[in-house]
């Protein structure tokens, strides 16, 4: 089994979807799957922003089946700690499936991945 480690740098669509869309695939080919967002990227997953980009790209996959089915296919999706001083959003703001983390620890979640994105 391989790991696949995905770092998003932003929250528009441009970087959201292709993280979203390789993660499931590497995912449903039975690797382990990391994604990182850093401050930049982490207002995505507040609880409701993913849905509002669902609304604004119509002609796309759905994205929140495909997070859905990447968090089903155990994928860690590690918010970076910073985002809340930059964002003012709270922990709790957060959708289920998220973990808050510093950069040291999403650096030892991708030490030995076979490949490393960021988008």
């Amino acid at each position: 089994m391989a790991k696949t480690v995905i770092t998003v740098n932003g929250a528009e669509g441009k970087n959201i979807f292709p993280a979203i869309i390789i993660g499931v695939s590497s995912a449903a080919s039975g690797d382990d799957v990391v994604l990182f967002f850093t401050p930049s990227g982490a207002p995505t997953m507040v609880k409701g922003a993913i849905e509002k980009l669902k609304e604004e790209t119509k002609n796309m996959p759905d994205i929140v089946e495909m997070l859905e089915g990447l968090i089903g296919l155990g994928a860690k999706l590690l918010v970076c700690e910073l985002a809340f001083d930059v964002h003012g959003f709270k922990e709790e703001d957060l959708r289920e499936g998220c973990e808050v983390v510093g950069a040291t620890t999403f650096v030892g979640e991708a030490t030995g991945c076979e490949l490393s994105l960021s988008f």
